[in-house]
This record gives structure tokens, C-alpha cells and sequence, in this order.
């Protein structure tokens, strides 16, 4: 009778193996033959391949230029959102030029995300006139701004809240910017919640665009830009104590596993599986506060790391459970040995590699 159900079960598995297998089968058809449908003639002109606009650092300026000192001081800087790259600054902005040019009419927010958010109030309606002769335009900016992170470094990332101003009419033949390095700041109130401030800086950039606008007499455009950089890093804070400490402690209780007597076969099994489970909730876990990215950051190698310590450890005692046949004294001092033996160097090996991997990220 056993021997019959055994027989009906098998055929039971092997017939829904048999219908999975043929259904992956068909989905698999059926996605060829839409794939290696003739597409339609496509008549679309290739117009670019490569990007034709750069930033770089400005060089001497030209003779005919105006120079326009531009000044920034910050008030605050909020909503640093780094699934969508960028964030909202709020702060005031200066210009200081000499002669009759307009440079407050043609300045753009380079990197501004919403124009129909970007609040930017003059507060005069003219340019103040100086007693040295400059012109002076004072305005209030807030607005929010792009800015690609670089998260490979999480999270001990360090980040930079850019906002770059360009002429958008006059070449940089007729304007170009200097930054106001000696009144630029920014508030004791410019606080960003989970970072710390490092400064401010400011680089004079040109940006060549490789196309003349329809303007067939000239081959490329050139303009001034000026980006002002508030640099910032995560608060270390959130690695040592949030981040590492309790993957720390999942280590050691794994690790606990080796000093156990190996009579205790299922409970030292237990616990490098227990680790194991505790480890892939606590990476899900410590990524939450970043999007989902291609590559592997900080953290994840971390993790990877502490993988592959609980691993060993897992193969360390079901080799032990293996070739303990026998349960004399002997054979038990000689597996707490090697237990210890193990033990030690793969602590010194994690320390290493995570102390090494936190170094070279920092």
C-alpha cells in the first residue's frame, strides 16, 4: 500500500513539473515570436550620437567682457531628495557690475528644476547705485534645483547642493561671472536634518555648447556660468549606530556557534541560519533611506562581506556534524579546536575587509 502512494505521488510531481515546465515553454515561444516580429521601416534621421555640451573651468577672460561679481548667502536648504536628485534652497543672490549691461535680465538658473516654482524677487526695482561707481541688484531666491547624487559611498556619502547661474543671451565674450569670495556665506540657521555642513565653494565655469543655435555664422556658443557648492556629509552617526552596530551583533551570535560543544549539533545549525534570515531583513532595512541603485554601495558590500563570514560558519559546523561519528573526548577537543581556530581568523578577516571598505570610502 506505502509503496503504491509512493508510486501515485511521484507521478503527482512529476506530472506538475511536466505542466510547469510546458507552460514556461510556451511563454517563452510566444515571447520569441513577438520579439522577431518584422518591425516597421524606420525613416528617422539620425541627429546626434553623443552629447554635445560641457562644463568646464573658465579661462582668462575676454578684454571686451563685463565682470559680474557674483555673491550668495544661504538661509536653508530642505527636502534633499535623492530619488529624484535634487532639492529646495532658499537664500539670497547678488550681482555687481560696472557699465550699462543688463546681466540681471539674461541670468538663468541653470540647473532649476520647476521655472514655475523658482521664485526669484528683486529687492529694487533698479540696480542700487554704489558710491564707487558699480551697479548692485540684491534678489531672494527659493526654488528647488538638480543635483545627481553619488551614492556609491552610502553612508558615509559626502554631497554637494550645486546651483549654477548662467547668462542665457550674452556669449561669454560680453559677460562673465567672478564669485564674491569675500561676502559669500551662509546663515548659522542653514542646518540640513542627517547632514553636516563642510562649506561653501564656488568654481567660474564655462559652458561650450556644441551647436551654434541656428546662428550659421558661428560653429559652437560659449557662455559664462558660475556654480556655487554647499558641501555636506551624512552624519556618521547613522553608521555606527544604526547601520553597523546591530549587523555587528548578528555576527557575534553567529560566531557564538563555534564555542558551543559540538554535541549540540542542532542548536550551533540554528544559529548561523537564524544570522542569516537576520542579515537579509537588515540589509532591506538600512537601504531604506536610498533609492534602489545598479551598482553596489558601501553598505552592500558590508553585507557582503558579513555573508560571507556566516556562510563559512555554516559550513564549518555541517562539517563538523559530518565527521562527528564518533563522540569521544579526543574527537571533541579536536573539533573545539579547529572551532576556535576558525573562529579567530574569520573575525580577523571580517575586521579587516569591513575596516579596509569603510577606509577606502571615507
Amino acid at each position: 500500500m506505502s509503496n503504491n502512494k509512493a508510486g501515485f505521488s511521484l507521478k503527482k510531481l512529476t506530472a506538475t513539473f511536466l505542466v510547469l515546465f510546458a507552460g514556461l515553454a510556451m511563454v517563452g515561444l510566444s515571447g520569441c515570436s513577438s520579439s522577431s516580429s518584422t518591425p516597421a521601416a524606420d525613416t528617422a534621421q539620425v541627429v546626434a550620437t553623443h552629447p554635445g555640451g560641457t562644463y568646464a573651468p573658465a579661462g582668462a577672460a575676454a578684454a571686451s567682457a563685463t565682470k559680474v561679481t557674483v555673491g550668495m548667502y544661504g538661509i536653508n536648504a530642505y527636502e534633499i531628495d535623492t530619488a529624484s536628485n535634487t532639492f529646495y534652497f532658499k537664500g539670497y543672490m547678488w550681482l555687481r557690475w560696472n557699465g550699462d549691461a543688463d546681466p540681471v535680465s539674461s541670468l538663468e538658473f541653470a540647473n532649476s528644476v520647476e521655472e514655475w516654482g523658482l521664485m526669484v524677487t528683486n529687492l529694487t526695482e533698479a540696480p542700487q547705485k554704489l558710491a564707487d561707481g558699480q551697479n548692485l541688484q540684491v534678489m531672494r531666491v527659493q526654488g528647488r534645483f538638480f543635483q545627481p547624487f553619488d551614492l556609491s559611498n552610502y553612508p558615509l556619502d559626502k554631497q554637494q547642493l550645486q546651483i549654477t547661474l548662467e547668462d542665457s543671451v550674452n556669449d561669454n565674450t560680453a559677460i562673465v561671472y567672478v564669485p564674491d569670495t569675500t561676502d559669500s556665506a551662509y546663515d548659522a540657521s542653514f542646518k540640513v536634518p542627517g547632514w553636516t555642513m563642510d562649506g561653501v565653494k564656488a568654481t567660474t565655469l564655462t559652458h561650450t555648447y556644441k551647436t551654434n543655435f541656428g546662428d550659421t555664422s558661428v560653429n559652437t556658443s560659449k557662455y559664462s556660468a558660475l556654480s556655487f557648492a554647499v558641501d555636506i556629509h551624512r552624519a556618521q552617526n547613522l553608521f555606527w549606530w544604526k547601520l553597523l552596530l546591530p549587523l555587528v551583533l548578528v555576527l557575534i551570535t553567529n560566531w557564538l556557534a563555534l564555542l558551543l560543544s559540538p554535541k549540540l549539533a542542532e542548536v550551533r545549525t540554528a544559529m548561523p541560519a537564524t544570522a542569516l534570515l537576520t542579515t537579509v531583513f537588515l540589509q532591506q532595512s538600512s537601504l531604506d533611506a536610498i533609492p534602489q541603485v545598479s551598482s553596489l554601495v558601501l553598505m552592500d558590500l558590508i553585507y557582503v562581506v558579513a555573508y560571507g563570514a556566516i556562510v563559512l560558519t555554516f559550513a564549518q559546523i555541517i562539517w563538523d556534524n559530518h565527521k562527528a561519528k564518533e563522540e569521544d573526548a579526543v574527537s571533541v577537543a579536536k573539533t573545539q579546536k579547529a572551532d576556535r581556530i576558525s573562529l579567530v581568523l574569520q573575525v580577523i578577516a571580517t575586521v579587516a575587509v569591513i575596516a579596509y571598505l569603510v577606509v577606502s570610502h571615507s
